[in-house]
């Protein structure tokens, strides 16, 4: 597998980490925007709002981004808040947990949900929110 590139930036927006690169890694597929990662208990999402193209890479867990010229805000809202106008428009929702992340235009993202390993069977899992 191909070694992505980090710049050494990265962002927290609680259990969902984001690491800018400096290109999209080769063999991404283009994929329909949808919320990055949605809560089991509170019904809360973590979106991207804006202008941005989104793609997903086999064997690879997360999404690569690539933000558009007007850039993106990574929105921690309510599902119900949620409509495919309010995706498509850089904007702040309103806020259930967390503050927004916001994204300077051409930015390339990896955006993938926090991992950590169960102390006990030594095994890597998701944080659930």
């Amino acid at each position: 597998m191909e070694k992505i590139k980090f710049l050494g930036v990265n962002s927290m927006h609680g259990d969902v980490q984001c690491y800018e690169l400096n290109e999209l890694p080769e063999g991404c597929v283009k994929t329909t925007p949808q919320f990055i990662a949605k809560s089991e208990k509170s019904g809360h999402v973590h979106v991207l709002c804006g202008e941005y193209e989104m793609f997903t890479k086999k064997g690879v867990e997360g999404f690569f981004v690539k933000v558009g010229s007007d850039g993106c805000t990574l929105n921690h809202t309510g599902l119900n808040e949620l409509t495919p106008e309010v995706m498509s428009k850089n904007v702040v929702t309103r806020i259930a947990d967390h503050k927004p992340n916001f994204y300077k235009p051409n930015t390339i993202l990896y955006i993938g949900i926090q991992k950590r390993k169960k102390h006990f069977s030594k095994l890597w899992e998701k944080v659930r929110d």
